[in-house]
């Protein structure tokens, strides 16, 4: 290949030293994380053979210039097995760019500049037997920054992973900070907020009632520092929507509560036992004859509506075996027990509505004339009756909604229906499943499409990093710089 190359309108030779080359970046940054513990069993299992405690290192490299060619350079220079080049580049890097921040306006790039820009991230990972970074994540687009997409974070409910994400999320300092913060809070409340983001128990066990609210509590104190990390480094949103535990979040952000409030439902969160055990489908391309058949129905219910491609019913086992043989094989995805109660409605859970209601009240019997406002995208549907919420009178209750919310089916499907089409979807947790999910085949999901991605899982730290990079590629300005001094 010859290696003077022109790409659009810039003829440059590759050939020539890095700093000749860094003429024509807009922008760029290397960000690395301290070392932490690696999450993967594996690994850990490897280094105890080698007799030592295996520990891991993750990496966020952002660029902006003037060709697809230089931003590709520089995601894949000075990443291999040389450590001494690899830190002098990334010295080179902060020399040229820190403090100078598009954002701040001091590197005097115009809009009409940035229209011409290519971006593009990578994020690489190392563990300590290991010299050198192995790129897990990238992306290079070229998206102008007078039409770039409106943000909007996507909150997960309960999910598994957190306990091996927080070692390498405490690094950012931002994350580290908030996790405090909601420590301090529910340390009078008797809750250990450390020990509910580390505990490794089994996810059904976590589920149990005994246990349910700690779960509960590490999925809201990593999805507040998830959004005070980024806070820390400029992207807010300009909406938001959430599934199950995630509308919570949504109450949260719209100012309807604070953060002592959230975190005071989770640690009052203990749905009880319906009268029956329950059983749950998941079925694809099925969503109207699921619909048909739970209509009018007593011991069978809709429970969430991901997409066309993912949904579920929730049930007793003989309604749920009955749907099964309703349903086509290729749209029966698997039926199981369920093990918690959350989302059953008040047909299955006769008394989960009042019990819910107490408990939240309980801690939270405070009531605001704001309202839901429109950058809200709420995925519950109205099930339980409640005292006017919302209403002019007696004003809006954050724990009568979220009461609602776990009774309601999980409608994601139809709030991302009503996302603009520009929206670029930041998934607050510890990977991007339900975003991918929701956004498969629509015009959304351009702006969070890889164009490299390795067939490893990214979670945690690495996913946090990805997030920060689409924004970067979709056109906005984070202060990169800063996530490590915050």
């Amino acid at each position: 290949m010859d290696n003077n190359t022109e790409d659009n309108g810039v003829n440059i030779d590759y050939t020539q030293p890095i700093e000749r080359i860094l003429h024509y970046v807009s922008y760029a940054a290397i960000i690395d994380t301290d070392l932490y513990e690696s999450p993967e069993p594996e690994a850990q299992e490897s280094g105890v053979q080698r007799g030592r405690q295996l520990q891991q290192q993750s990496r966020l490299v952002v660029v902006s210039g003037r060709s697809q060619r230089i931003v590709q350079n520089i995601l894949d220079f000075g990443f291999g097995g040389d450590r001494k080049a690899d830190d002098e580049f990334r010295t080179l890097l902060d020399k040229a760019f820190k403090g100078k921040s598009r954002t701040n306006g001091s590197n005097g790039v115009t809009d009409r500049e940035d229209d011409e820009l290519w971006r593009g991230f990578a994020v690489f990972t190392r563990t300590t037997d290991r010299n050198g970074f192995q790129q897990i994540s990238r992306r290079i687009a070229r998206q102008s920054a007078q039409n770039k997409p409106s943000i909007w974070f996507m909150f997960t409910g309960i999910r598994p992973g957190i306990a091996r994400s927080v070692p390498a999320l405490m690094t950012i300092p931002a994350f580290k900070a908030s996790v405090e913060m909601s420590a301090k809070l529910l340390s009078p409340l008797g809750v250990d907020a450390i020990e509910c983001l580390t505990e490794t128990m089994d996810w059904m066990t976590a589920l149990s009632n005994k246990y349910f609210h700690r779960v509960v509590i590490a999925t809201s104190v990593h999805h507040l520092a998830f959004v005070d990390a980024l806070n820390a480094i400029g992207i807010t949103p300009d909406g938001y929507l959430g599934g199950s535990l995630g509308e919570l979040m949504c109450l949260y952000m719209d100012g309807l509560c604070d953060r002592r409030q959230c975190l005071a439902i989770c640690r009052a969160f203990c749905p009880p036992v319906g009268p029956h055990p329950l059983w749950t489908l998941y079925a694809t391309n099925a969503w109207h004859e699921i619909q048909s058949h739970c209509m009018d129905k007593t011991d069978i219910y809709v429970s969430a509506h991901f997409s066309d491609i993912n949904m579920a019913a929730i049930g007793t086992e003989v309604a749920i075996r009955e749907l099964r043989k309703v349903l086509a094989d290729n749209k029966a995805l698997a039926v199981r027990p369920k093990h918690d109660f959350v989302h059953a409605g008040n047909n299955l859970t006769p008394d989960m509505g009042q019990a819910l209601l107490d408990q939240f009240t309980k801690v939270v019997p405070e009531r605001t004339y704001s309202k839901p406002s429109g950058r809200w995208l709420s995925t519950s549907q109205p099930t339980l009756l409640m005292a006017n919420t919302g209403g002019t009178d007696s004003g809006f209750s954050a724990a009568e909604s979220f009461a609602n919310t776990v009774l309601s089916p999980v409608l994601v499907k139809e709030a991302v229906d009503r996302l603009p089409a520009d929206a670029l979807v930041v998934n607050i947790a510890t990977t991007s499943g339900l975003r991918d999910d929701a956004l498969s085949g629509r015009p959304q999901e351009l702006y969070v499409k890889e164009s490299e991605s390795s067939p490893e899982s990214v979670f945690g730290i690495n996913h946090l990093f990805r997030e920060i990079g689409l924004v970067f590629t979709a056109g906005h300005w984070p202060r990169v710089h800063n996530l490590m001094n915050y």
